[in-house]
C-alpha cells in the first residue's frame, strides 16, 4: 500500500530538486525524506531519482509517475478543503431549552460530551418549564416531555420513554407502611404540584386518588417537590428521572405508573441546517441512551 508521507517526499523533492529543501517544506529532517523516498522506490519497484552531489534529479520512471502523484496531491488538498468547509459549517451557537430536571440529569452532561466531539460548536441552555416558541427562534432545540400538543411545523423525535410513579421517603414509608392500592392514599399526607406542575397527569391523579388526604406541601418546581418528598413530608408523584440516584426515596410499586415520552423538537424550517442536524442527532442519541439507564435506576421495584 502506498504511504502518503512517502508520496509527499517524492513530490516535494522533485519540485525542489533537493531532499534538504523538501525536508524543510515538510518540517522533518533530511534523513526522513531520503528514507521515505527509498521506501517508495521499493514499493513501486522503480528508481525515481538519480542521486547527484548537486541534488536529486528525476529518473525517466520518476518523470512518468510524477503527474499521477501530483494528481493525488490535488485530491488530498481538495479533501482537506472540504473538511475545513464542513468545520466552518458546524461552527456557531445553538440555543437549547429544557426543564431544570432534564438539564441537570441529562442535557448538561450531553452538552459536555458534544463539546468534546465538536469543540467549535457553542451552546446556550435555557432552563425553563415554559414552552418556548421554536418558530420565532426563542430556542433552536427543545427537549420536552409529553409533546402531544406541539405547534404546527415542529419536527419531533422521540428520544426516550420517561415514567412517573408515586414516591415517598424511607422514613415516611417506615412510619405509615406502603400503600398497596389507591384507596390507601387517604391515610397519607401528600405533596402536590402548583402552577404548571399541578397540570401534569400524575399529580392530578394523585390528588384525585388521595381524596380527603391532607396536602402537606405544594410547589411549582420539580426541585421543590423532590426536596419535600425526601424530607418525608408526604407522598408525591415524581418522574423516575428525579428519583434516580436518590437512595432515600421509595417507589410505591403497587400504585399506577405513568408513561411520559421525551421528545427532541425543532422547527421544520431548520431541518436542512447542518449545524442543527449534527447537534440534534448527537443529543438525541446521547440522551436516549443515558436516559434509559437513569429511568431503570429510578424504578428499581417496578
Amino acid at each position: 500500500m502506498l504511504d502518503w508521507n512517502s508520496l509527499r517526499a517524492f513530490i516535494l523533492t522533485a519540485r525542489h530538486g533537493s531532499t534538504l529543501r523538501a525536508a524543510r517544506a515538510l518540517g522533518v529532517n533530511q534523513t526522513t525524506v531520503m528514507r521515505r523516498i527509498a521506501d517508495l522506490e521499493r514499493t513501486l519497484g522503480l528508481p525515481l531519482f538519480h542521486r547527484h552531489r548537486q541534488g536529486y534529479r528525476l529518473s525517466a520512471d520518476g518523470e512518468a509517475l510524477l503527474p499521477q502523484a501530483e494528481a493525488m496531491e490535488r485530491q488530498a488538498d481538495a479533501l482537506l478543503d472540504k473538511a475545513r468547509e464542513r468545520r466552518r459549517q458546524l461552527s456557531g451557537t445553538l440555543r437549547i431549552t429544557a426543564t431544570e430536571l432534564t438539564v441537570a440529569k441529562l442535557l448538561a452532561p450531553a452538552v459536555a460530551a458534544l463539546r468534546d466531539r465538536h469543540p467549535e460548536i457553542a451552546t446556550e441552555i435555557v432552563v425553563t418549564d415554559a414552552r418556548l416558541d421554536l418558530q420565532r427562534g426563542e430556542a433552536d432545540i427543545a427537549i420536552r416531555a409529553g409533546g402531544a400538543n406541539e405547534e404546527d411545523g415542529v419536527i419531533r423525535r422521540k428520544i426516550m420513554e420517561s415514567v412517573w410513579g408515586v414516591y415517598g421517603s424511607r422514613s415516611l414509608i417506615g412510619r405509615h407502611g406502603e400503600p398497596l392500592q389507591p384507596a390507601d392514599l387517604a391515610a397519607f399526607p401528600v405533596i402536590a404540584g402548583d402552577g404548571s406542575m399541578a397540570a401534569t397527569a400524575p399529580n392530578a391523579w394523585l390528588l384525585a386518588a388521595a381524596g380527603n388526604a391532607r396536602v402537606a406541601y405544594r410547589s411549582n418546581s420539580m426541585s421543590g417537590l423532590l426536596a419535600a418528598t425526601k424530607a418525608g413530608m408526604g407522598l408525591c408523584a415524581l418522574p423516575a428521572l428525579a428519583a434516580s440516584g436518590e437512595p432515600d426515596l421509595v417507589l410505591c410499586a403497587a400504585l399506577p405508573t405513568f408513561a411520559a415520552p421525551v421528545w427532541l423538537c425543532y422547527h421544520e424550517s431548520r431541518k436542512d441546517d447542518p449545524l442543527l442536524r449534527t447537534v440534534a442527532g448527537f443529543l438525541g442519541d446521547w440522551i436516549g441512551e443515558r436516559g434509559d439507564a437513569e429511568i431503570r435506576h429510578g424504578m428499581p421495584d417496578a
